[in-house]
């Protein structure tokens, strides 16, 4: 890893499409507040119920157009959308334009579109004559030719598998590919004052606050959506913007304060670097005393709740595996899985069992792993800990009461010395 190595940007590649989309909107080119469909040729969003007229480059670069979430099937080239061979359900407005913030890739494929009618080019040309070359950012493209490939790092799923650098990238939503060097002049570029390729008007367009953030991750880690950007208010007053991104094997950030001049690049070529990127911009943060960034407290607030609910679950599992092993050698139970006795409470503690790992396995530990590796192998064992007292608890009866009741005193006397004894 050097400052030479290229890697796959993912979404941080939606800042530079917004930088694209106000760039020719400066030209003249491109009308922020009118219909995309009006300035895209021979292109129209699907019908829905919505006003499609409505959907405009300004809310499409905020995430307010009112197209969905997607990851799968999202185009890779603008051509898929010029020739229909795109789902309509991915295009098709599901909420009022301006409603609410929806996390939208297929919404900057569009804009993919635009920019290329505005332009009067192909998408990666048009993207290294208004971003990529004003900011002297030589060794970056949407188009990965094979210099770049030469230099570009192998990606890492989150089990460790390899990824080819020439990942099929969503278009518009990703496929920038850059050394953490000419990523850094584009944040470079971000911060006040100086000579910029982009008005300051225009760059503090993309850095106002357009719409509250909504949905997981977003709501908790960003404050609000910009245009391409997520944007903070810290605590002295100052503006953060930033962006992450991911792809199926890199994870990457940037976090810039334009009116300080402070920013931070991270870039990594796997799907576990999330922990990477997020402990740098804590230390980043607090080395520049710019107090603790939303995401970053995000994380440690998660991490914090993670570890008292993994301590839970291991206590009530150990608590369950103390009572149930003390009764095994009183006598008190005894295992007997085909029992019927007692049949509705050791049902629902089967289906406490069931749940407990259905809802780790399959929902949280995935997710946990990409962002708190160490935490999740602690709940991983909590959870496992818990099941299995369960289960077990579950296969255990009471024993059977003995025929003769046990008395004590001169009753006993009484019992035990009757004729014939």
């Amino acid at each position: 890893m050097t400052s030479e190595t290229v890697f796959q940007a993912g979404s941080i590649s939606k800042s530079l499409t917004a930088w694209a989309v106000a760039a020719l909107a400066e030209q003249g080119a491109v009308d922020l507040d009118a219909a995309v469909g009006a300035q895209v040729e021979g292109w129209q969003l699907p019908e829905s119920p919505y006003p499609s007229d409505a959907a405009t480059p300004r809310r499409l670069l905020a995430h307010t157009a009112g197209l969905p979430f997607a990851i799968e099937g999202v185009p890779t080239a603008t051509d898929q959308l010029r020739h229909d061979e795109v789902d309509p359900a991915l295009l098709t407005l599901e909420r009022a334009p301006g409603e609410r913030f929806t996390y939208s890739n297929p919404g900057f494929a569009v804009l993919a579109l635009l920019v290329e009618d505005a332009g009067d080019g192909p998408w990666p040309t048009v993207m290294e004559r208004t971003v990529l070359d004003p900011l002297g950012m030589d060794d970056a493209s949407f188009a990965l030719d094979d210099a770049l490939a030469a230099r570009a790092t192998t990606g890492h799923t989150r089990e460790g598998d390899a990824v080819p650098a020439d990942w099929p990238a969503p278009v518009g939503a990703s496929g920038l590919h850059t050394t953490v060097d000419d990523l850094a002049r584009f944040v470079e570029a971000t911060v006040d004052g100086g000579d910029h390729p982009l008005g300051e008007d225009a760059r503090a367009e993309l850095h106002r606050p357009h719409s509250e953030t909504a949905g997981l991750p977003h709501a908790v880690m960003a404050e609000a959506s910009g245009l391409g950007h997520f944007v903070e208010t810290l605590p002295n007053g100052d503006r953060a913007v930033a962006h992450v991104g991911e792809e199926e094997g890199w994870v990457g950030g940037y976090v810039a304060v334009p009116a300080t001049g402070d920013g931070l690049v991270v870039l990594t070529n796997s799907r576990r670097g999330y922990p990477l990127l997020l402990d740098e911009a804590a230390a980043w943060a607090a080395w520049r005393d710019l107090d603790s960034l939303r995401f970053t407290r995000a994380r440690d607030g998660v991490d914090t709740g993670a570890r008292a609910v993994a301590g839970l679950v291991a206590g009530l599992g150990i608590v369950l595996l103390t009572g149930l092993m003390r009764d095994l050698a009183t006598g008190r139970r005894h295992l007997s899985p085909r029992s019927r006795a007692r049949w509705p409470a050791r049902l629902a503690q089967l289906t406490t069992a069931l749940l407990l790992a259905g809802a780790w396995w399959g929902l949280l530990a995935a997710p946990l792993a990409t962002f708190l590796p160490r935490v999740t192998a602690w709940g991983g064992a909590a959870v496992a800990l818990c099941v299995a007292a369960l289960v077990a608890n579950a296969t255990a009866v009471r024993a059977p009461s003995p025929d003769v009741p046990v008395v004590t005193g001169p009753s006993a006397l009484a019992v035990h010395h009757s004729p014939g004894v």
